[in-house]
């Protein structure tokens, strides 16, 4: 029982995501102002990049970026 208290803490929840992969999926979205983040997951899988649709949802969300249909009415 005492090893069970003696370990160290580790946080909840997933690590997050490299900052490189946040990059690339800013990227995608600002110079492709039409994809979804659906697309944006289909061409992250095209270049070898094994990401989920919602972390790419996520990762859009977080920087602020508005939906596809909403940032293609930007000028």
């Amino acid at each position: 029982m005492a090893r069970k208290w003696t370990c160290p803490r580790r946080r909840p929840g997933r690590s997050p995501k490299p900052e490189a992969l946040r990059q690339l999926v800013l990227r995608l979205a600002r110079e492709n102002p039409g994809w979804g983040y659906r697309r944006i997951n289909g061409e992250l899988l095209g270049l070898g990049r094994k990401v989920g649709a919602s972390t790419v949802w996520e990762i859009l969300q977080k920087a602020g970026i508005d939906p596809a249909p909403q940032r293609t009415n930007q000028s």
